[in-house]
């Protein structure tokens, strides 16, 4: 399912951090495949969407980033959520469970 970018700007930051908070460091491929397999594929990031995020919510310092070789010889950019990352996820994911609970009280579904 693909969802207006306005829905993903509000969510992405989160989504990306409670993947980094339940997974540990990874690199930008891991979390495209993580947010798909634990969303049942509903969150669908592209790389275009992801590395921008992952930059600003470095500026921010929500995340750390350091190169590391992979087993295949590879070099590749882990991110890492840090302190700041921690509490926003925790301040953001309590925001945005009373948004859908909000959402949920207004809507009975029945129209669609």
């Amino acid at each position: 399912m693909q969802f207006s970018t306005v829905f993903m700007k509000g969510v992405a930051d989160i989504i990306v951090l409670r993947i980094l908070d339940k997974y540990g460091d990874s690199y930008g491929y891991q979390l495209i495949e993580r947010i798909a397999a634990e969303s049942k594929d509903v969150f669908a990031l592209q790389e275009g969407t992801l590395y921008p995020l992952l930059y600003k919510m470095e500026r921010d310092g929500l995340v750390t980033s350091k190169r590391k070789t992979a087993l295949n010889g590879k070099e590749r950019r882990y991110y890492h959520i840090t302190d700041v990352g921690t509490k926003h996820l925790a301040a953001r994911g309590k925001e945005f469970q009373g948004f859908v609970q909000g959402v949920h009280s207004v809507f009975d579904w029945s129209f669609v």
